[in-house]
């Protein structure tokens, strides 16, 4: 059973004839810890402003996250979750052509050919991490010269960062006329030292997407943003629809963004129980675990163990947990899964159920 992206817990509830509460999730890498505490009572407190329209400004959202981010307010542009600023880059930045990193985010590939942009794929090695080499990025750039490259980092579904070398190439080609480099920071909340956003302002094709989704919890208020020059995001703004941005998205936002023991205690618990699932996988029979960064992990089971589409079902009726089978990734075969980091006692939970599925096919 795969799907295009995971948190697919409403339709497999329905298949499985029980409730979304029921499913332990580790398909959608979200915060374990939940929104943070009080986020209901501040939507709450402004649920009177329901009645009227949005700030078709997004202020107070725009402010609060150049606040937090130590840049301009003009470098900061609001969308309704990031996806919709995925959807509208390729239009707003005149992109014909462009270089995409694969695996990645479904939605970069989808949002890209859908304005008719030209892409060339570049599939990336196990060996790197799923990250490309600068050999992978000078080749196509010689001979495609696009006029976009599109990477992760960390990288989605594996969690690792970019290396050094690609780091340099980043920021060498962000400050010449082409490529833009697009680069998607939806999950670096969670391991912010490998930001770019220290060398933004003095980058100037330099385009950053982040997402509040993951970090704070709140997939349902849809909020997303990104960085970039003045001159690129005044571009971007000037493209959006008004109101895009709902009046509890944004509120929520700005209190999110000023929870600062949320954060540590977020970074903590995440560092924590990555590592221990690391130990726990790398000890498992026949699963490879990646090093990622992130809120999840990338495993890889060997020939021996069938498809992560076998796995997956297992999981769901012995133990009703989900994970992401990762077949819908280009450049992954059908032996990869991705599983969030969540709380200790769910996540052994997961570990024992993987653990057991494993040992009978030993």
């Amino acid at each position: 059973m795969s799907f295009l992206h995971g948190g697919n817990v409403y339709e497999i509830a329905a298949r499985l004839g029980c409730g979304p509460e029921e499913i332990l999730d580790f398909s959608a890498s979200i915060n374990p810890l939940g929104p943070p505490p009080g986020l209901m009572e501040e939507l709450e407190r402004h649920f009177h402003l329901l009645q009227h329209y949005p700030d078709i400004r997004n202020e107070a959202i725009v402010h609060a996250i150049a606040e937090y981010e130590r840049v301009p307010a003009g470098m900061v542009v609001v969308g309704n979750g990031s996806t919709e600023l995925i959807y509208w880059l390729p239009g707003v930045l005149k992109v014909k052509s462009a270089a995409i990193v694969l695996p990645t985010f479904s939605e970069y590939r989808k949002a890209f050919e859908l304005q008719g942009v030209r892409l060339e794929k570049l599939f990336c090695s196990r060996e790197n991490g799923f990250q490309p080499t600068v050999e992978q990025l000078e080749r196509v750039c010689d001979a495609l010269a696009p006029d976009a490259v599109l990477l992760t980092n960390p990288a989605s579904p594996a969690g690792t960062t970019l290396p050094p070398p690609v780091r340099e190439w980043v920021l060498e080609k962000g400050c010449l006329g082409k490529p833009i480099c697009i680069v998607d920071e939806a999950f670096v909340d969670f391991c912010p030292e490998e930001s770019f956003k220290p060398s933004l302002a003095h980058v100037p094709n330099l385009v950053l997407i982040r997402s509040m989704t993951k970090f704070y919890g709140i997939p349902g208020l849809r909020l997303g943003y990104l960085l970039a020059s003045e001159d690129l995001a005044a571009r971007c703004r000037a493209s959006l629809p008004p109101w895009g941005v709902s009046t509890f998205a944004q509120v929520g936002g700005v209190y999110c963004l000023r929870q600062e023991t949320y954060r540590r205690e977020t970074l903590a618990l995440v560092e924590e129980e990555r590592s221990r699932l690391q130990k726990a996988f790398s000890e498992t029979s026949g699963v490879e675990v990646f090093p990622g960064r992130a809120n999840y992990l990338l495993l890889h089971f060997d020939g021996g163990m069938t498809s992560a589409g076998a796995l997956q079902e297992a999981l769901l009726q012995s133990r009703r947990i989900l994970i992401r089978d990762c077949s819908t990734f280009q450049g992954l075969d059908g032996r990869f899964v991705r599983v969030a980091v969540r709380l200790p006692q769910e996540n052994q939970r997961l570990v024992e159920g993987i653990r057991e599925w494993a040992s009978r096919r030993a």
